[in-house]
């Protein structure tokens, strides 16, 4: 009987320490340490939903993300006010999503754009996120899909966004909306496309954009070198091949992934720019080329605040599910846009 005991209690040690063995290789890196029941949750996922298809289907993939954000996202919040419309302008037509939070006149005008890689994701995607923007800040959020690469490559997701915020600026009064309190948004590739669109609507004379949020944006998609880069990559993230596969459908000649609209980061001359909000995720490869964005901004004289999430990995933002660190993020987003778009 006691040998019997002795076996038991070396077999519970055993599996315990094998568990103990097995967080700790998936939530440790050297450059931070994943939240443990995040990094549990995007493990199992990766071992019972392997990506058993064709890479170089787009179609497969971008059904394989889409359903991911899914998972991860909580149920739509409620919200009664949403309409489908598209923004026609310049012989432009980009479709768009406008959520409006209540019925007052002259609101601020807040443009968001998704995240996906420049490749995938939709105002489908952002949805739930449009919605707690839109209610938690009393702001009209207009959701703007744009063109996807590699069928579309760059510029003209840029294009598109700007074209909405051309309409949007034009068309304040019709949608209740304060054209001289607009915002742009984003998060990954949108936040990317933002940042964009900023330094675009300063080049051209407007229109003017009172302040912009970035969530863990790509800011350099010339160079893949960062220390975060070198961290991070692999870990529950993108890997750095993967990341150059997008950026290949994006931006295909690699001279032009120096061109500013495309690496934000590359700019010569931040003045001008609007007032930020960065948000970045601390176990991302893209964090370092994000704060290094807002160390140029903040250079040029522009008012920057810069917010890291510990413990969380790329795409946090969308998985509210499974970390309160989503909510957390979209809090700040809240209280900066009330400040702003405030005054």
């Amino acid at each position: 009987m006691k040998k019997i005991i002795t076996t038991i209690v070396l077999i519970i040690i055993a599996i315990f320490t094998v568990g103990f063995l097995i967080i700790n290789n998936i939530t440790h890196t050297s450059g931070g340490t994943i939240n443990t029941y995040l990094a549990a949750n995007l493990q199992l996922n990766k071992i019972l939903n392997p990506k058993n298809f064709n890479k170089n289907d787009l179609k497969e993939v971008r059904k394989y993300s889409n359903g991911l954000i899914s998972k991860w996202t909580e149920k739509p919040i409620e919200f009664s006010d949403i309409k489908n419309e598209v923004a026609e302008i310049n012989s432009r037509k980009v479709p768009i999503r406008i959520y409006t939070p209540r019925k007052d006149k002259n609101l601020p005008i807040i443009i968001y754009s998704h995240g996906g890689s420049w490749f995938e994701g939709s105002i489908e995607t952002a949805d739930n996120i449009c919605r707690k923007i839109s209610k938690n800040t009393g702001a009209i959020v207009i959701s703007s899909e744009y063109s996807l690469a590699p069928e579309k490559p760059f510029p003209a997701a840029i294009e598109d966004v700007y074209s909405v915020l051309q309409w949007s600026y034009k068309n304040a009064e019709q949608i209740n909306g304060d054209n001289k309190r607009i915002s742009l948004a984003g998060d990954s590739a949108g936040a990317n496309i933002s940042a964009a669109v900023s330094t675009m609507a300063r080049n051209k004379k407007g229109p003017d954009i009172k302040c912009q949020v970035l969530i863990y944006p790509s800011t350099n998609i010339a160079e893949l070198n960062t220390k975060s880069w070198g961290d991070f990559q692999n870990r529950l993230n993108i890997s750095s091949e993967e990341m150059e596969q997008y950026i290949s459908y994006y931006v295909p000649k690699k001279e032009e992934r120096k061109n500013p609209y495309a690496s934000p980061l590359l700019t010569k001359d931040f003045k001008g720019l609007p007032d930020t909000l960065i948000i970045t995720a601390e176990i991302d490869p893209l964090r370092d080329e994000a704060e290094k964005y807002g160390g140029k901004l903040r250079e040029a004289g522009v008012k920057v605040n810069l917010k890291q999430f510990k413990g969380v990995t790329h795409g946090f933002i969308t998985m509210d599910k499974i970390t309160n660190q989503a909510n957390a993020a979209l809090q700040e987003v809240y209280s900066y846009i009330e400040k702003e778009l405030g005054k």
